[in-house]
């Protein structure tokens, strides 16, 4: 038997956690391995392949195209391979399992809540953490399973990658009860009269009424800029300045910060929210039966 008849999947495995994370000190971490076995591990690969696989470059390691031929020819076969033996295996929620899910604010108000009356959880804890503020981040955290689902308004448009909408909703302004100026709508003219406390989403860094109107507004009068929808509540309410949020946060909030929640004097784009998860999981009974259980809190529906 050939050497390449004799190839050990293992290898093959380590090569295409080093591929995708870029990093044998991350793809050793996700693997549960030391640095040195993952190093000894590709080195046995190059030399029964008879070719390089990586290069240095700089601090990091960049693939060569031997690599990348190999990784588009291999990723397919073991990802089914993982998916396959994954299906074997009964979900049982009696049986104790954490899921960490990465999510924005919207989605954290809403849906922990949810998760904490849920009485059909069985042995099953559900951690929220909230996304990283850059997609290089949220893939590496899927990748390397330190979070097995995420949440948020932007899915990556990259291969080995899943999503799935589960909900739309359409952003809103808010004002305080009582705004000396407005009173159940808004012109165009008072909107921009109006000082504003703004919100900067995390990861287009793009303020949220420039992000999800039709056309480019006007620069407004901004008061503060929060990182908080929270935060930006409140201050509304305690002043005369006006902000924008999804119509599902403001109601869930209105009554509690005495708000008022306003048509935007603009046509809006649709703000949908995403799960997106790695596609090695996609097949897997347990996190099927997340995806379901986050798909039914988003949608209001509890026959879980």
């Amino acid at each position: 038997m050939s050497a390449m008849e004799k190839l050990d999947l293992n290898l093959l495995s380590v090569f295409l956690e080093v591929y995708r994370l870029k990093s044998i000190t991350l793809a050793s971490e996700s693997l549960g391995m030391t640095q040195p076995g993952v190093s000894g591990a590709l080195k046995r690969l190059q030399i029964q392949l008879g070719t390089d696989l990586f290069i240095r470059e700089g601090r990091g390691i960049t693939p060569t195209n031997a690599a990348m031929q190999l990784a588009l020819r291999i990723e397919p076969a073991l990802d089914g391979i993982t998916s396959a033996v994954s299906t074997l295996k009964q979900f049982d929620n009696q049986q104790h399992h954490v899921f960490r899910i990465l999510v924005n604010e919207i989605g954290l108000t809403k849906l922990q809540p949810l998760v904490e009356k849920d009485d059909t959880l069985g042995n099953i804890s559900i951690e929220f953490n909230m996304v990283p503020s850059n997609e290089e981040d949220l893939l590496q955290s899927l990748s390397m399973q330190q979070a097995d689902l995420a949440i948020d308004i932007h899915y990556p448009q990259v291969n080995g990658y899943m999503n799935q909408q589960v909900i739309e909703d359409e952003l809103v302004l808010i004002a305080k009860k009582g705004h000396p100026r407005i009173d159940g709508s808004v012109t165009e003219a008072q909107y921009y009269h109006e000082k504003h406390i703004t919100f900067r989403m995390r990861r287009s860094h793009l303020y949220t009424a420039d992000y999800f109107t039709k056309n480019p507004i006007q620069q407004r009068k901004v008061s503060s800029e929060c990182d908080s929808l929270m935060t930006m509540c409140v201050l509304v309410s305690g002043s005369d300045c006006v902000g924008s949020t999804s119509r599902g946060f403001a109601n869930q909030f209105a009554e509690r910060f005495q708000l008022q929640v306003l048509e935007q004097p603009f046509e809006v784009l649709p703000m949908k929210q995403y799960m997106i998860w790695h596609k090695r999981t996609d097949l897997n009974p347990a996190h099927q039966w997340l995806r379901t259980k986050i798909q039914q809190y988003m949608t209001g529906s509890q026959s879980c």
